[in-house]
């Protein structure tokens, strides 16, 4: 029990780090919001992943792998929803640094669209949905109790990626100033949303 648990730690940690929809989103949000704005997106994307656990361990997450049709509706919303947000990205005006600090962006009110952002990226994420649907029962042990299992589970993915996720949005927003060109953060755009881009087309093609 010990060793699956560590391999799920390490999956995690892997699945966590390596740059995806989540990454990317809180690079971008941290630059163009800064730190404290930027946690609202890693909390929805925290809500997300309970989301999508609690929907594996329902057994719904078994369901949509089953039907294509199914699994095939729920890819082509979530790549709908990461290309918006990629020609969203794309198109984005180049705002210099004043714009920034005094634009209203570092302002509470946009901690709720951030948050929902988060959220729905989080929930069309190809990494997460594989994670979700195909690796994370495995590590349900059946004859043991199931609850204590589940949390123990959802939190440890959970702490991992709001840490990592908080790591990149501090350094993403201890860098920002390197950005504030007008050029800088035209060119931050279009890799931030042609990067979007082709998350959305990856999950398309996802088998």
């Amino acid at each position: 029990m010990i060793n699956d648990y560590l391999i799920y730690v390490v999956l995690a940690i892997t699945i966590t780090a390596i740059p995806g929809p989540a990454v990317i989103l809180t690079i971008k949000n941290s630059i163009r919001y800064g730190f404290k704005i930027s946690i609202a997106g890693i909390l929805g994307n925290f809500i997300a992943m309970i989301t999508l656990g609690s929907i594996s361990a329902l057994g719904l997450g078994a369901l949509v792998l089953a039907s294509s049709r199914i699994f095939t509706a729920v890819k082509i919303l979530g790549c709908m929803y990461l290309i918006y947000l990629g020609i969203k990205a794309w198109n984005a005006p180049a705002l210099q640094h004043d714009a920034l600090n005094h634009a209203g962006y570092q302002n509470t009110k946009e901690f709720f669209p951030v948050f929902k952002e988060g959220f729905w990226v989080g929930m069309s994420n190809p990494k997460a949905i594989a994670f979700f649907t195909a690796l994370f029962p495995q590590f349900i042990d059946h004859s043991r109790s199931f609850f204590p299992q589940f949390l123990t589970l959802i939190f440890t993915i959970e702490g991992i990626s709001f840490f990592i996720l908080s790591a990149y949005a501090l350094v993403s927003s201890g860098t920002s100033h390197y950005l504030y060109k007008e050029n800088s953060m035209r060119f931050f755009h279009k890799l931030t949303g042609g990067a979007f881009i082709g998350f959305g087309i990856a999950l398309l093609y996802e088998k």
